[in-house]
């Protein structure tokens, strides 16, 4: 069908049905039903048709599979760490050696990036463990929940190897960005994220904001008043016993794998001439199109070591790894469900109602092409602060802006990356607005799961912790409109401007708020 205003509905009916009903997954099934209605002109059976061919379609891609496998492979890698006591008796082997209010959080900041394989496992773990060690030195659990959240979803969406990467890479692949002949923009997904990630300022902005914070010891607003007011609480920080059978590797090395084992394999892949080929570092990355194969063999391997490990240690026994990959299938299905459903929708969006080529027409002549990457995060915070999902935003919006961008620069696909330059830009935007509107969003499960590791109100966790991050938000946004002006141009070195200034606006804001707001 032709694009028009009509392929707007199934997006919009999904981020309505979300705000009222809080269930992603049922409002994403309206969605794709209403695409399926307006694609079959109103035909039920024509509808539900074609619902069984995109499902039929989308579990005959073997890439699919393997990602869908993978994050089971990491779920159940992170209910492993939790129920071994590694990831646990780990945080207490740092927090014994910490005797300063600053050591604190500095330490909430070190575990929260060595945890960033998941935003779940990084906001419990830190939080339940931290938590007592901040009360004995007399840090504010609130500002304790600041730097758990702000370290969470931000952090993991530029990490690499994480679940959050994973979503993307789909979302990537759906929106035609892939090597396959049928793409539209000729790059592996991968390459493209890890591209991708620089732009992704909202996350780069508050990692600095937080350290900047935790450094200089910044502290207004209402998390500045519960600092002042907190009172030490004498407690025993951990059973010695106990911290005997766990050391630092049962972290690291499973991590070091994952990550290591997927960037060799990469460049295997791509033939870096280093391992028996004859591409660059750079063309290997390129040329990679067993990107999602790669992915699973290298959780398989951190998975089955990090297990080997726990048993030589009797950390587990045998008879439990069953029950650990089931319940990590348990822990991750839901989102799993939510990838395949938005995927689904996706398609609709892109291939037959055209939403991206209609927001494109709509947008010619009134938002110049270097007010996109600025819309796309503004429109992205909005969506994802009144729905609290950043995957079910950025599985949303990624296929819509990378449509609307291949119609609005005008050029014909399949389209080599480096023709669209500002689409690195615009993509960095899509997943900044969705991590900033997950960080602040009260519905968010983060806010939630936040609020209880750290033992504060919800409410009182997304209250307080809002000074901060509106100094990070506005640095973002200039970021942003900077980057959009000037990346016609270079690229990347448009970005160390942005970020410059992204990064000057932030910490100022931040300084006049410790000076006035005390």
């Amino acid at each position: 069908m032709d694009a028009s205003w009509v392929s707007l509905v199934p997006p919009l009916i999904v981020i309505v049905a979300i705000f009222f009903t809080q269930k992603l997954n049922v409002s994403l099934m309206l969605g794709i039903f209403s695409a399926a209605l307006i694609a079959a002109h109103g035909n039920i059976l024509v509808a539900l048709s074609l619902c069984v061919e995109k499902i039929i379609k989308h579990f005959s891609d073997i890439d699919n599979i393997y990602l869908y496998a993978l994050l089971i492979i990491i779920s159940s890698l992170i209910v492993l760490l939790t129920v071994s006591g590694s990831a646990a008796g780990c945080a207490r082997i740092i927090g014994k050696r910490i005797k300063t209010k600053r050591g604190a959080e500095t330490a909430s900041i070190f575990l929260a990036f060595l945890l960033s394989i998941d935003d779940y496992l990084s906001i419990l773990t830190v939080g339940f463990v931290m938590s007592p060690i901040a009360d004995r030195l007399s840090v504010a659990r609130t500002k304790l929940a600041y730097i758990v959240h702000a370290l969470a979803g931000p952090l993991v969406i530029i990490m690499p190897i994480s679940t959050w990467a994973a979503a993307v890479l789909v979302q990537l692949d759906n929106a035609g960005i892939n090597s396959s002949p049928t793409s539209k923009i000729m790059a592996d997904s991968f390459f493209v994220y890890l591209n991708t990630i620089p732009f992704v300022f909202y996350s780069l902005l508050n990692v600095i904001a937080v350290w900047f914070i935790v450094r200089w010891r910044i502290s207004f607003g209402l998390l500045g008043f519960d600092e002042r007011c907190v009172v030490p609480v004498a407690q025993e920080l951990s059973d010695d016993n106990e911290e005997k059978k766990h050391s630092i590797i049962e972290l690291i090395l499973p991590i070091t794998l994952l990550v290591g084992g997927v960037f060799i394999g990469i460049l295997y892949a791509g033939g870096f001439y280093l391992l028996g080929g004859s591409h660059s570092f750079v063309d290997a990355f390129r040329n990679n199109d067993k990107t999602f194969v790669v992915l699973l063999v290298s959780g398989c391997l951190a998975f089955t070591v990090s297990l080997l490990l726990s048993l030589r240690k009797k950390m587990i026994a045998l008879y439990q790894i069953p029950g650990i990959v089931c319940e990590g299938f348990v822990l991750i299905k839901s989102s799993i469900m939510m990838v395949v459903l938005a995927s689904i929708l996706g398609n609709f969006l892109r291939l037959d109602l055209q939403t991206g080529m209609y927001v494109a027409h709509m947008l010619m002549g009134v938002a110049p092409l270097c007010f996109i990457p600025l819309l796309f995060f503004i429109v992205s915070l909005i969506i994802t602060l009144t729905t609290g999902s950043a995957w079910g935003t950025f599985s949303l919006l990624i296929p819509i802006a990378t449509q609307m961008l291949i119609v609005f620069t005008g050029v014909n696909t399949p389209v080599e990356l480096d023709h669209i330059k500002i689409l690195l830009p615009t993509l960095g935007a899509v997943l900044s607005g969705a991590a900033c509107g997950n960080h602040i969003s009260p519905f968010a499960e983060t806010t939630i799961m936040t609020a209880t590791s750290t033992g504060t109100q919800p409410l009182e966790h997304a209250r307080t912790q809002f000074a901060y991050t509106i100094p990070v938000i506005i640095g973002t946004c200039a970021a942003f409109a900077a980057m959009g002006m000037m990346c016609t141009s270079s690229l990347y070195s448009s970005f160390f401007v942005s970020m410059g200034i992204g990064t000057a606006v932030s910490l100022v804001l931040l300084v006049a708020g410790n000076v006035f707001l005390k």
